[in-house]
């Protein structure tokens, strides 16, 4: 949802499908700030906010799993539950994949957008072949809140 310029109208939409007793599970970004490297990167922090922000500048939010349950509720669900789901992890971690993946890919797309130039492009680049290289090297995830929802 967070790249949704409408996700309350989305939600509306859903509920008019989902039957009685039917559940939807949602996992939205509640706090996107969280995605975090340690030791301390700072490329890579600026990496993310141009992210939070060309989101935001599209139409989008970045966390919008905090908005979801007072949309769901409007929309006549039942919030089962909200769970927060972040992640620490080192670079042998399977799931380091996810955002380093994410990170190369994004990196072209701000600079075909013109929010960033090579040079910081190879700077953050390379911030995260260090962070891959070192065993002390820990990120975290984006927090992501895991939504249950039942139509009432």
């Amino acid at each position: 949802l967070c790249f949704v310029s409408n996700p309350d109208l989305l939600i509306k939409k859903l509920a008019n499908v989902i039957r009685q007793g039917g559940r939807a599970i949602f996992h939205e970004y509640g706090q996107y700030t969280t995605w975090r490297f340690f030791p301390q990167r700072a490329s890579l922090e600026e990496f993310r906010n141009h992210v939070i922000a060309t989101w935001r500048e599209a139409g989008g939010e970045p966390d919008t799993g905090l908005q979801l349950p007072s949309w769901l509720k409007k929309s006549g669900f039942a919030v089962h539950s909200v769970v927060p789901r972040i992640f620490c992890l080192q670079p042998d971690d399977y799931m380091w994949q996810w955002p380093s993946a994410f990170i190369q890919v994004h990196l072209l797309r701000l600079q075909e957008l013109g929010r960033i130039d090579a040079t910081f492009a190879d700077k953050v680049r390379a911030d995260l072949a260090a962070a891959e290289k070192e065993e002390t090297s820990f990120m975290l995830t984006p927090l992501v809140l895991e939504i249950v929802a039942e139509k009432v």
